[in-house]
């Protein structure tokens, strides 16, 4: 009786880990669903100013927004690097009009010694109103953590959450990558124009399909540990014991 116990719960071991390698290929295709649908919505044709309007403010499409960029309360994302180069991201809230609801705008990089910190130059876009680009949701990860130096803001990544409650006024749930045209601020250095423009991320299959197939050998090793560790040495024991018998 306690080798069928001990083999029942190898058995049950076994399907659990079939059951979340099924979950992960589950998520697999969800995620492969989204991508075509992101790729699909940023090959159309980009929306205009005031088609775009809270909430029907759509993730993965490209957009060209009219607004007033709000610098007092831009902020930066820490920790970057491009081309080789430690560098931070300039984050501006484009206050768009007739609506209390501000777009945060990824206006790309700029370069930082430390990566936290760009000193004193300026990256204003102040005189810009048109910004043209992609949007993707804002994630809402909860690992807001504001750092202060020199007066400048940086972030680990962005937040809605945590953004919601230091900005006064409503966030959309969706930001914009903006892309460069020939509108974009001419700060030069080392022949680079500044803010670089970042690249929209890439939509890679992530790694369900590598969890899967742990999961499948998990679940094959304890289900063969249980029939040559667990019922074989008691089909072994009987057939001594009935030996003995005659």
């Amino acid at each position: 009786m306690r080798r069928i116990a001990l083999f029942t719960t190898t058995v049950l071991i076994g399907l659990l880990a079939i059951s979340l390698g099924f979950w992960q290929l589950r998520r697999h295709a969800e995620r492969a669903g989204r991508n075509r649908l992101a790729a699909l919505g940023r090959g159309f044709p980009p929306l205009l100013g005031d088609s775009v309007r809270r909430p029907a403010l759509p993730p993965n499409r490209r957009v060209i927004l009219m607004g007033t960029p709000d610098e007092s309360r831009e902020f930066l994302l820490r920790n970057r690097v491009v081309a080789g180069v430690p560098a931070v991201m300039v984050i501006t809230p484009l206050r768009l009009p007739g609506t209390d609801t501000a777009l945060l705008v990824n206006r790309g990089y700029v370069p930082a010694p430390d990566a936290v910190d760009p000193g004193s130059a300026s990256w204003s876009e102040r005189d810009r109103r048109v910004f043209r680009g992609v949007l993707l949701p804002l994630p809402d990860r909860g690992d807001g953590a504001p750092v202060t130096r020199n007066g400048r803001e940086s972030w680990h990544a962005l937040d809605l959450r945590m953004l919601r409650t230091r900005i006064p006024y409503p966030i959309a749930e969706v930001y914009l990558i903006a892309e460069p045209d020939s509108g974009s601020a001419d700060h030069t250095v080392r022949g680079t124009v500044y803010p670089f423009r970042a690249d929209l991320p890439p939509m890679d299959q992530g790694p369900h399909v590598s969890y899967a197939l742990q999961w499948f050998g998990i679940a094959t090793a304890v289900i063969a540990f249980g029939i040559f560790f667990i019922l074989k040495p008691g089909a072994r024991t009987a057939s001594t014991v009935n030996g003995t018998d005659h």
